[in-house]
Formats: structure tokens, sequence, C-alpha cells
């Protein structure tokens, strides 16, 4: 394994933004993604969270020009196994000329709040906003622009997918970093959904809840933030399968049942309340349901929209898989 330690040789720009870490031309590369196909290497270079290292597994096709070759950042479940992630996706990435980028948020630094929430506040109920730059998210925008620098990529926007606890963080991360340069993005079977309600979400025990089951009394209530949420070219991804309320690892506290009794009603309920709202509001709606027949509870299942025996088998893909949806 590589490791990647401080950064120097870096400035940082931006407002209220994101930090964008912009290393120095004359800084020499680290030279963590020359090998193609599958590596990894620890990250610590974004400066508020390089106390908390993340593992970074990735694929870069064998052959082929990597400053053209677009990118994809997939996000793993509460097992917090980011080579399901690439390898889930190596096939593709192979044939169709694409750069898979794995992060692993191990629970050693990472929480539920820091991880599926973002660390957006200090604990999962507290009304304590955090820093933004100590908000887990910052650290994706962090990646591409060091992957690019490293290689030479020239992409102006990255994908993204995540499933189970990767779907939560990718769905909020879209919420909470309106700027971030993503192009298509998919949140496959998450257990619990941030609803754009502004009051808040009424549990089953009738309290009102906010983050991170609603965007209560965040920064994310205004016009400005609800209208770019909605424009994002989200894919709700659900697994026809995915309808156990006694499925392991789902939440069942009393905002998330309040979201429905399984990951698909609760997915349905999200997509039509988001799209109420924003008729309500008059704005623009770009998010998709988008229904796997044969998805079930799996990471391979909803990239390649059908049972996998055989991964290397990407010639035909199930109907609304996950690639079919960001490449297609």
């Amino acid at each position: 394994m590589l490791f990647c330690g401080s950064f120097t040789g870096c400035s940082h720009k931006g407002g209220t933004g994101a930090e964008e870490i912009v290393p120095s031309p004359k800084s020499p590369k680290d030279g963590v993604f020359e090998k193609r196909g599958e590596n990894d290497f620890i990250y610590t270079k974004y400066a508020p969270l390089a106390h908390k290292p993340v593992t970074v597994f990735y694929y870069i096709p064998t052959t082929g020009n990597v400053s053209g070759m677009p990118v994809l950042f997939s996000f793993h479940g509460s097992d917090g196994d980011a080579t399901l992630q690439r390898n889930a996706w190596q096939h593709f990435a192979e044939a169709n000329g694409f750069v898979v980028i794995a992060p692993q948020f191990s629970s050693d630094y990472y929480s539920e709040n820091e991880y599926q929430f973002g660390g957006v506040y200090t604990t999962r109920t507290s009304h304590t906003l955090n820093p933004k730059e100590i908000w887990t998210y910052t650290i994706v925008e962090v990646l591409f622009d060091y992957f690019k620098a490293e290689t030479g990529n020239t992409s102006a926007t990255y994908n993204m997918f995540g499933h189970s606890a990767g779907g939560q963080f990718v769905h909020r991360y879209l919420m909470a970093m309106p700027n971030a340069r993503v192009n298509r993005a998919v949140a496959a079977n998450p257990s619990t959904w941030v609803f754009p309600y502004v009051n808040g979400i009424v549990g089953t025990n009738d309290q009102i809840y906010g983050w991170p089951y609603s965007i209560r009394n965040t920064p994310f209530t205004t016009p400005a933030s609800l209208k770019a949420f909605f424009s994002k070219r989200l894919y709700v991804q659900l697994g026809l399968l995915d309808n156990d309320p006694n499925s392991s690892g789902l939440s069942k506290n009393e905002a998330a049942m309040a979201q429905g009794e399984y990951r698909l009603e609760r997915g349905r309920f999200f997509f039509e309340e988001c799209k109420r709202i924003a008729q309500q509001y008059d704005m623009a709606f770009f998010l998709q349901k988008a229904e796997v027949p044969n998805g079930n509870h799996s990471t391979l299942r909803m990239v390649y929209g059908r049972a996998v025996p055989n991964r290397a088998d990407i010639a035909n893909t199930g109907e609304n898989c996950a690639f079919d949806l960001i490449f297609k």
C-alpha cells in the first residue's frame, strides 16, 4: 500500500464553498495514480482532516489516455469495504474507458454521523453546525482535484454512485454541496433520506426532526438551495426486492420509520415528496426514479441490474442498472 502524507506547496482558494486544494505546478507528483488496473493508497492531504486518513481504492483502465477519461466516485455501505465498490465497476471501466475512485471511510475515524451524514453537525442529534472545512463531504472535491493534478485528467465534472450507506452519503452530499462538480449521481437503496422539508419531518413519536432526516434549521432551507438540489441529475435507484421491513442494517428509529417500513417504500416516498415540493415552488425538477426489477440490497445487483454470477460478464445489463443510468 502506498502512503500519501501531508501536502506541501499547495494553496487554498474559494469562498464559502469547499476548500479547493490547488497543487503548485512546481510540486513533484506523488505518483499514486501511476499504476494501471487496480491499486490503493492512503490519503491525508486535506489538512483539516489529515488526522483521519482515507484509503483510496481505484481502477484505471489498462489502455487509453487517462487525461480524457470520465471519473466515477463510488461509495461503500456500512460494511466499510470500498474494494467492493471498485470491483463492482472495474470490468465496466476497462471496457468503457473510465476511472473508478472508491474512498474508504474507516469506522476507526468516521462514525455514522461523519460518513452517512457528512459530519455536517457535531453529532446526529446535535444542533451545532460544524465548520464546512471539516465536513467529510469536502474530501470528494479535493480528491478530484488531486487526481486531476496527478494524472493530467481534464474532466470538468465527475459522477457518483453509492449503495446503502453510500447512497445516504451521495444524496445528502448533493443537498449539502450545491456547487460540487457532479455530472450524474445514483443513490441506491439508502436506509434513510434527507427530505426537503423546511419545517422538519415528524417522526412516529410525533417529534420533529431535522438533519440528517430533513433540512429543518440547516443552511439548506433557502429557495436557492432547494432549486440547486432539484436541478441535480440524481437517480433515486431502488431495488424492487429490497422490501424487507426486517432487513439487516435497516434504520428503525422514529424519524426513519416515518419515511416508510422498508427501503423501497422510503425511496418511493422520498422521490414523490421531492417532486411535489418542486412543483409547489414552481422549481425545475431533474431527479429521476429508477426501479430495478431484479435489484435487492446488493451493490452488484444495482450496478449490473441483475444477479451477477460472473462480474466479467457485462454484456447483458438489467433494467435501470447503475452503469446505464450514469454512462448511457
